[in-house]
């Protein structure tokens, strides 16, 4: 567990933001640890997307008057051809303000801003900074990828981005968000002070879909209907394919460690594990055959950033997302931590509440013979509202919804 406080340091940081599609309260607190080695990241911001075809102009305007002005769509003109086989009738519930109109619609050009909101859990270890510098470049080099490629499209597949049609197959995540991880650890690699390490959790929501990719063992899980739904896997050494792929670059794994030193097999720094021994730096290995050098993939070290990428479509039973470090994980095993939370709701409790809650149980289980307790602990919790009308009618529509599961329907 390495060196402790005496007495924990049990001051708590809890945010809270709500938005009109998510809202979430984030909480960390430094325990008994000597110094708070977890970062978190939480970014609501939005991507331009310009269409300058007319014709399509042309429809985009039509059709974006007739929502505001009517409360449902006519028939399409001819010009959907131009769009796909889906009519706008599929996005006519989407209201629009005059204001947002006014905004959007152009003469010559149509510009439409996609929401994008950013989550992620850095726990560090050996030192904060690869946690804080990943809680603070990650997502900037995210978004500007994510712009890279929407630029990219054509303006009729904008328009089906728009529409959300075809999300996954116009936009290839799991390749983004793969490149993204390996590229920070690699920029990382020059930055001063880089002898520590992090896992990486990270929580992309975008057009209707939860994208999730997770570098260690913080943990992403989903509260659907109550049934907690993982939405990440820990890369312990001791599982098959990490445990071969540490021994296939020259490592070993002994006590559930790399090198009996590192109890994870994949973390953002911890450059040590990266290269084959402490004289070669370049990461070569030697092929006998023909004597030839050829540097070792990075997806291939003993210790890689490679995030495994996890997609879901939000669906209205999706409750809400629970991101958090192992220091709380190692204290609640997913269902059950969603049943508290979910209890705490019924009870008409808040999120800030219970994440302070959720923290102070945490702390209140430390035992020196387990070893959980003493970690830094971090928790976001998402309240998934899309579907509803707001944060209020989410926490009315979640409470009774559990009272209902308990005693039946109770006739709201």
């Amino acid at each position: 567990m390495g060196q402790l406080l005496s007495q924990p340091i049990t001051e708590k940081n809890i945010t809270f933001v709500q938005h009109d599609h998510i809202s979430h309260s984030i909480g960390e607190m430094q325990g008994y640890r000597l110094s708070m080695e977890d970062a978190y990241c939480d970014v609501n911001d939005t991507i331009r997307v310009k269409i300058k075809d007319p014709e399509l102009v042309q429809l985009v305007h039509e059709q974006l008057k007739k929502k505001y002005e009517a409360p449902s769509l006519p028939r399409l003109s001819p010009l959907s051809s131009h769009v796909s086989r889906h009519s706008f009738e599929r996005k006519r519930k989407q209201s629009i303000s005059e204001t947002e109109l006014k905004e959007e619609l152009h003469t010559d050009y149509v510009i439409k801003r996609l929401r994008i909101n950013i989550y992620g859990v850095f726990d560090g270890h050996g030192g904060s900074n690869t946690s804080k510098y990943m809680s603070e470049h990650l997502p900037i080099v995210l978004k500007k990828r994510l712009r890279r490629e929407i630029y990219k499209l054509t303006d009729q597949q904008k328009m089906e981005l728009l529409l959300g049609q075809d999300v996954l197959s116009l936009i290839n995540f799991p390749k983004i968000i793969r490149d993204v991880y390996m590229q920070l650890d690699s920029m990382y690699y020059h930055a001063p002070n880089n002898g520590s390490g992090s896992t990486g959790v990270v929580v992309l929501f975008f057009q209707g879909y939860i994208i999730v990719a997770n570098a260690g063992d913080s943990r992403c899980v989903l509260s659907a209907n109550g049934a907690a739904k993982n939405m990440s896997l820990d890369h312990k050494p001791k599982h098959l394919g990490e445990l071969m792929r540490v021994h296939n670059d020259g490592g070993y794994v002994a006590a559930n460690r790399v090198n009996a030193i590192l109890a994870l097999s994949r973390a953002f720094g911890d450059y040590t594990f990266k290269m084959q021994n402490n004289r070669n730096h370049g990461r070569f290995a030697l092929i006998r055959s023909n004597k030839k050098v050829h540097l070792t993939a990075p997806e291939e070290y003993q210790v890689t950033a490679e995030p495994d990428v996890f997609i879901r479509k939000i669906i209205p039973s999706d409750e809400f997302l629970l991101i958090a470090c192992d220091g709380v994980w190692d204290c609640y095993r997913p269902q059950d931590l969603v049943r508290v939370i979910r209890h705490e709701l019924s009870l008409g409790k808040k999120l800030t509440d219970i994440n302070a809650l959720v923290l102070d149980n945490c702390i209140g289980m430390a035992n020196t013979v387990t070893g959980i307790g003493f970690d830094n602990m971090t928790l976001i919790i998402v309240a998934l509202h899309e579907k509803l009308k707001g944060l209020d009618d989410w926490y009315f529509h979640i409470k009774n919804k559990i009272l209902d599961e308990k005693f039946g329907k109770m006739g709201h």
